[in-house]
């Protein structure tokens, strides 16, 4: 797992590190994907687990939040506050994300387009369980 402590904005603790950490590797592990990452919200990478090799993360993490920031103002067009899933499906892999309560962004890559919604309600639970997490973080960063 990678874990960028620098660029999220809040203070990461050692306690958080392993929660995410936990979270991200039984996501992987539950839907049999390739990799899941958090995305911060500005498009930096806050954390990654699974098969991450040959692929570039930090560009996947900017377009993932680029496209949330499109989907948003199109979401506003047609009535809605925002879009809070996508899906992108793909010959050899397809992708899944999932905005947090904090405007993070969980992703999920995987193989298996069968698993679709396996990996949708996963994906749901995991990002509420990080969300805690984030605000527990962010409370305790901020008293």
């Amino acid at each position: 797992m990678q874990l960028n402590r620098i660029l999220s904005n809040f203070v990461v603790t050692e306690d958080g590190i392993q929660k995410i950490h936990h979270l991200l590797t039984h996501l992987v592990k539950d839907v049999d994907a390739k990799a899941a990452m958090l995305v911060e919200k500005s498009g930096q990478m806050i954390a990654t687990d699974g098969d991450v090799q040959g692929l570039d993360i930090q560009a996947i993490a900017s377009l993932v939040s680029g496209a949330f920031a499109s989907t948003r103002a199109v979401a506003r067009l047609i009535g809605e506050a925002e879009f809070q899933a996508m899906f992108q499906q793909g010959d050899q892999a397809s992708i899944f994300m999932y905005a947090l309560g904090s405007n993070d962004i969980l992703v999920v890559i995987f193989n298996d387009v069968s698993k679709t919604g396996l990996v949708k309600v996963q994906a749901q639970q995991t990002a509420m369980a990080l969300s805690n997490e984030i605000a527990q973080m962010q409370s305790t960063n901020n008293p």
